[in-house]
């Protein structure tokens, strides 16, 4: 039983550990996205200060219980840019979780990075398709959450 109740616990660990930007830190902006028929989403323009690093870009929404969606995903890259320039940029997938005969949906939240900038200003973040489209996603909306604790893994991006 104790061996079972520390596996538990360990497991529960992993899980929590990889969710620092989801619910560390405090929310400093939510901003609902408008998105393309291709499955990307229209760039959003963000204010960004150093006192707010380091900062953790989620995007939420949710899937729709379809049966033809389910195991399926969309693949995006999101880039955050400052002045024309690239802070950063990562690739990541949504995917609906049903399974061949069943329908799933539901909300969804992942962590698209974490990042530290050097200067105060507007920044812009897209979050663009890099392959066709497969699920429907209801209700996007990105979340900046500021002073973050980002896994030891993640590390940030102090470029601006």
């Amino acid at each position: 039983m104790r061996t079972l109740n520390r596996a538990l616990l360990f497991g529960a660990a992993l899980i929590l550990g990889a969710c620092e930007g989801l619910f560390t830190g405090s929310r400093e902006i939510i901003q609902p996205l408008n998105q393309a028929e291709d499955g990307g989403f229209t760039p959003v323009k963000v204010q960004l200060d150093p006192a707010m690093n380091p900062m953790a870009f989620n995007l939420r929404g949710e899937t729709v219980p379809n049966i033809m969606e389910s195991t399926r995903w969309n693949s995006y890259r999101a880039t955050l840019t400052f002045a024309g320039a690239t802070v950063t940029s990562a690739d990541f997938n949504i995917n609906n979780p049903g399974g061949h005969e069943q329908e799933h949906g539901g909300p969804f939240a992942k962590t698209l990075f974490y990042v530290s900038v050097q200067q105060a200003g507007e920044y812009e973040i897209a979050i663009v398709p890099t392959k066709p489209k497969e699920i429907t996603i209801q209700s996007p909306r990105l979340e900046v959450r500021k002073n973050v604790q980002p896994p030891a893994d993640a590390g940030t991006a102090p470029r601006s």
